[in-house]
């Protein structure tokens, strides 16, 4: 991972775009930090988004690649 990320960063969960597999995004651990980091280059460089809620699940968009869904504990729609 890059400077931007962090060497401290605490991972979750790994998520593969169907459309582009170069394309990935990682949750990090919200009992750390509740962000979302992602990649169009197979993991070689990340942009850290930090989020102001907790994410239960993420969903890539069918066949959009740069969109998401994200599901959180207070079901409403982010």
């Amino acid at each position: 991972m890059n400077d931007k990320v962090g060497s401290k960063t605490v991972l979750s969960y790994l998520y593969v775009c169907p459309t582009n597999k170069r394309k990935i995004m990682v949750l990090t651990d919200p009992e750390f930090e509740s962000s979302v980091l992602i990649s169009s280059d197979e993991g070689a460089s990340f942009q850290k988004y930090r989020l102001t809620f907790y994410v239960l699940s993420l969903l890539f968009h069918h066949t959009e690649e740069d969109w998401a869904l994200a599901y959180s504990h207070d079901q409403k729609v982010r």
